[in-house]
């Protein structure tokens, strides 16, 4: 879904083209008033706008000096002028920018939507480029890009300082940061594409999907991206020198961090679009948007990926993009450290970890077959082999269990007492059913409590809604309250209830209409603002299209 900003000094123009593109069909649009050329600014600088449809002449800020502080922030914003003025050299000084077009107010409504059709084309067309230019970049040298991913892998650990190793080497390597400061952290989990690759493809893979992070976000921020494992990848970001040198001293010392997280935060979705059309690769992004500092970097990579275990899961197939505060950081890591001592033992099982985590049941179980296979030879209980085997399995499990804190709730399902230790079963064959029994109850439980925290999800968002009729009900300002991406709960809302959400918001409003006009005599014009309309001209319409009778018609039949 597209986002479109409609900016006019004249509110009723505002209103008028909000109504004309709310009833425009076959282009789904997430659309913002501003009736002001300061008010869109602020906007702008809290989210990332798609196109823009402005008046050229306002007061205050013109759309001209407006179109400079997009071009700034947004450079890839399309820009639609509408304006009543036939004045050439405010035409000339406007048109001649890229991504920019003009149109007079007495064009037909079809003229205007045109215009905004043509914009969305023209951003689809740039993407459709960036992902040719993406799949034309020449290959590195594979041995680099190890190296790199070793050294920084070191450092995260904690076992090398980048500090300590020589300028030179690390350009070489294209390591461009400074280790005297933090680092923001974005993690990805991959579904499918990169992560069943041979390495020598998925590395190629990883250079597009670095490539394609650069083109986005190259103009604020440095990155590298590191492939931590099978599934999972995480991105090193700093703000770039120019936007810390460009810090005034009455700025805050976090601010460039603070634009840098607003920025990346708003490609986000973009990055994973790209990412699937030109690496057929589905990926979910999880952003946690805090400055890090180097020795506190494994530390949050276990939060994010604690975060991903908990939301990057969804039964009906689709990727997300989603943010951790610093508050739910906190909380969650508690829960982390109760997983670090099994962690070593998990590892040896990497792929069965791995399944486990994305919620690949089919896959998870072959595998186990596969080590139930290899064991079939064993007939002593005190085989030392067989006895490694199950414990690193187990640990698996107890990682897991710790991690998600599904204890108590696993524990009504099944009994966890054979979990640890070994020698309560009296063959390996038994012992065998009983972690293909409890893989099947983590399962289970993991798909149950997906289903209930999407039906909260779903909740949570008619909630807001229904307790917020009166105000600017916008995608963003939705989002924001759920934590999740605006697409993704453009997505899910219509996939899960099969109605748009804008549609939901309208029945919403139109029912609350009803009930207000059923109470009594209270005037259209309050009844249509207490629903949340801003006029009672669309208000009107609005109800007589969804009701069939204008609001004193409903009214009227009542009595």
């Amino acid at each position: 879904m597209y986002r479109l900003m409609i900016v006019d000094d004249e509110r009723h123009i505002v209103d008028w083209l909000y109504e004309l593109f709310m009833d425009t069909p076959n282009l789904e649009l997430d659309i913002v008033k501003a009736y002001s050329g300061n008010e869109a600014l602020l906007k702008l600088e809290a989210s990332k706008f798609d196109v823009v449809l402005s008046d050229i002449r306002m007061p205050g800020m013109s759309g001209l000096e407006l179109m400079e502080q997009i071009k700034m922030s947004w450079p890839g914003c399309k820009i639609v002028f509408l304006t009543g003025y036939n004045d050439f050299d405010y035409i000339y000084n406007a048109v001649k920018q890229n991504g920019v077009s003009y149109l007079l107010k007495t064009e037909d409504d079809e003229e205007i939507v045109d215009a905004v059709r043509q914009a969305i084309a023209a951003l689809e067309q740039e993407l459709g480029n960036r992902l040719l230019r993406s799949r034309a970049l020449e290959r590195e040298e594979l041995v680099a890009h190890l190296m790199r991913k070793e050294l920084l892998l070191d450092v995260i650990d904690g076992k090398v300082r980048l500090a300590d190793a020589d300028r030179g080497w690390l350009d070489k390597l294209a390591i461009p940061f400074d280790e005297e400061r933090p680092v923001l952290l974005l993690f990805g989990r991959v579904h499918g594409g990169i992560a069943g690759e041979d390495y020598s493809e998925k590395f190629l893979s990883i250079r597009g999907l670095s490539s394609l992070t650069g083109q986005y976000i190259s103009s604020i921020a440095t990155h590298v991206l590191v492939d931590i494992d099978k599934f999972d990848f995480l991105w090193l970001l700093q703000p770039t020198a120019e936007l810390i040198s460009n810090n005034s001293a009455s700025d805050s010392d976090d601010k460039p961090w603070r634009k840098t997280a607003q920025f990346v935060k708003g490609m986000l979705e973009t990055l994973q679009i790209a990412s699937e059309e030109a690496l057929e690769t589905k990926i979910s992004l999880v952003l946690y948007d805090q400055p890090v500092p180097w020795p506190s970097i494994q530390e949050k990579c276990d939060l994010l990926k604690s975060v991903a275990d908990i939301r990057i899961h969804s039964p009906k197939g689709m990727p997300i993009v989603c943010t951790i505060s610093a508050d739910e950081a906190s909380e969650l890591d508690a829960a982390n450290k109760l997983a670090v001592d099994g962690s070593l033992y998990a590892r040896k099982t990497a792929v069965l970890q791995d399944y486990l985590e994305q919620g690949l049941r089919k896959e998870f179980f072959e595998k186990l077959d596969e080590v139930d296979e290899g064991l079939k030879h064993v007939s002593r209980m005190r085989d030392l082999s067989a006895t490694q085997v199950y414990y690193t399995i187990s640990l698996l499990f107890l990682t897991y269990i710790n991690r998600n804190r599904i204890a108590d709730k696993l524990a009504e399902r099944i009994s966890l007492n054979k979990l640890i230790p070994s020698n309560g079963f009296d063959s390996w064959r038994e012992s065998f059913d009983y972690l293909r029994e409890l893989g099947s109850a983590v399962f289970a439980l993991k798909e149950d409590e997906l289903t209930i925290r999407e039906d909260e999800l779903i909740e949570r968002i008619k909630a807001f809604v229904r307790g917020n009729l009166h105000g600017e009900l916008t995608l963003v300002r939705i989002s924001e309250k759920v934590n999740y991406n605006p697409s993704y709960v453009s997505r899910f809302f219509k996939q899960a209830t099969g109605m748009n959400l804008f549609e939901f918001i309208n029945k919403a409003r139109i029912g609350k209409a009803k009930e207000l006009l059923e109470e009594g005599s209270r005037p259209i014009q309050e009844i249509a603002r207490a629903a949340g309309f801003d006029s009672p001209q669309y208000f009107a319409t609005a109800f007589k299209k969804t009701t069939g009778m204008t609001p004193n018609e409903y009214r009227n039949q009542l009595s």
